[in-house]
C-alpha cells in the first residue's frame, strides 16, 4: 500500500473509531436499558459503554472506540469494520451550520479534587500494587490526580508533553470486582496517551499497553523490558500504530496488550501491519498489572 493509500485508511479510521457507541450501539441491535441508561442489551450481550470505552459484561472484556466495538460485535476484518461504520447516518460529515456543536469536541479534564486523593492513592497502592513514591511523583507532575467520582485521572500528552486527553480509572470495585473505565470527554487518542518515564530523552523503544495503570506496572518491572523503553497506554487495544507514535520504526516497537483474546487479535493486526513489530507479553499473566501484583 502506498503513503497516500496508508495516509487516506489512517484518517478514515480515525474518524469512524470517534463515532458515538451509542449510536453505534443501536446499529448492532442493542437496546438501552430502562433501568441503567449506561447498560445496553441484545441476545447473549449486555453492554456497559462510557464516552469511548466499553465491556461486555457477558464475554467479560471490552474495548475502546467504535470500530473496537464494532469487531467485538459482528466479528470480521478491520476493513468489514470500517465498511460497516460507513453505512451509518451518524458517519456522514454534519452540514457548515451545524459546526456549533463542534464546541461538545473540545477536552473537558476533570477539576482535580484534593480530598479524594487518599482514597484513590490507597486503593492504587493497596489493590493495584503500585508504589506509593511512583504514585506520588505523578501526581507532583501533574500527571494522576482524583476527581469528584474517586477516579483515578492519568493525563494523556503528546509528545511534547500537550494534555491532549485523560484515562479515568475507577476505584471502588462493583460486587464482581470490576472497576469503571473510560475517558475524559474530548481525549483525542490518536494525538497521545499516557506515558513515562519523563522526561523520554531519545528512547530506543516503545512499549504499547492497554492501560494507564499497565504502563505504571510495567515501569516497575523493568527487569522484563528493554532498556530505554517509553511505555505508553493507547487506552485500549489499537489495530494501527497512533498517529502520535508513527515515526519510531516497527523494528523498535513492542506490543504488549493483554493476554485475552482483544489483546491477541490486535497484536496480530499490528504485526500484519508492522512485520517489524515484536509481541511482549508479561510471563506467565494476564497483564502487567496482574503480574506487578503477583510479584508484590
Amino acid at each position: 500500500m502506498s503513503r497516500p493509500a496508508r495516509q487516506a485508511l489512517q484518517a478514515r479510521a480515525d474518524r469512524l473509531r470517534a463515532l458515538s457507541l451509542e449510536q453505534v450501539a443501536r446499529s448492532l441491535g442493542y437496546r438501552r436499558d430502562a433501568r441503567n441508561r449506561q447498560r445496553w442489551k441484545r441476545h447473549g450481550s449486555v453492554l456497559s459503554i462510557s464516552a469511548a470505552r466499553f465491556y461486555d459484561h457477558c464475554a467479560a472484556r471490552g474495548g475502546g472506540g467504535a470500530i473496537d466495538l464494532v469487531l467485538h460485535a459482528r466479528g470480521g476484518s478491520f476493513r468489514q469494520a470500517l465498511d460497516f461504520l460507513d453505512t451509518l447516518p451518524a458517519s456522514r460529515p454534519a452540514p457548515a451550520a451545524a459546526t456549533p456543536a463542534a464546541h461538545a469536541s473540545r477536552l473537558h479534564l476533570p477539576p482535580a479534587r484534593h480530598d479524594r486523593w487518599p482514597a484513590v492513592q490507597r486503593y492504587l497502592a493497596r489493590q493495584r500494587r503500585l508504589r506509593t513514591r511512583l504514585l506520588q511523583r505523578c501526581r507532583r507532575q501533574g500527571l494522576l490526580w482524583a476527581d469528584q467520582h474517586r477516579n483515578a485521572v492519568f493525563l494523556c500528552r503528546d509528545l511534547q508533553r500537550r494534555p491532549v486527553g485523560a484515562e479515568l480509572a475507577g476505584t471502588r470495585p462493583d460486587a464482581r470486582g470490576r472497576t469503571f473505565k473510560g475517558l475524559a470527554p474530548g481525549s483525542r487518542k490518536q494525538r497521545g496517551g499516557f506515558w513515562l518515564p519523563d522526561p523520554a530523552a531519545d528512547p530506543a523503544g516503545v512499549l504499547l499497553v492497554e492501560s494507564a495503570i499497565d504502563a505504571l506496572s510495567a515501569s516497575l518491572l523493568w527487569h522484563h523490558l528493554p532498556a530505554r523503553t517509553l511505555i505508553a497506554s493507547t487506552a485500549g487495544v489499537a489495530y494501527h500504530i497512533p498517529a502520535w507514535l508513527s515515526h519510531f520504526p516497527a523494528s523498535a516497537l513492542l506490543c504488549g496488550y493483554d493476554a485475552d483474546p482483544a489483546g491477541q487479535r490486535a497484536a496480530a493486526a499490528l504485526q500484519q501491519r508492522h512485520p517489524g513489530l515484536r509481541r511482549l507479553r508479561p510471563p506467565d499473566a494476564a497483564d502487567w498489572n496482574q503480574l506487578l501484583q503477583r510479584l508484590a
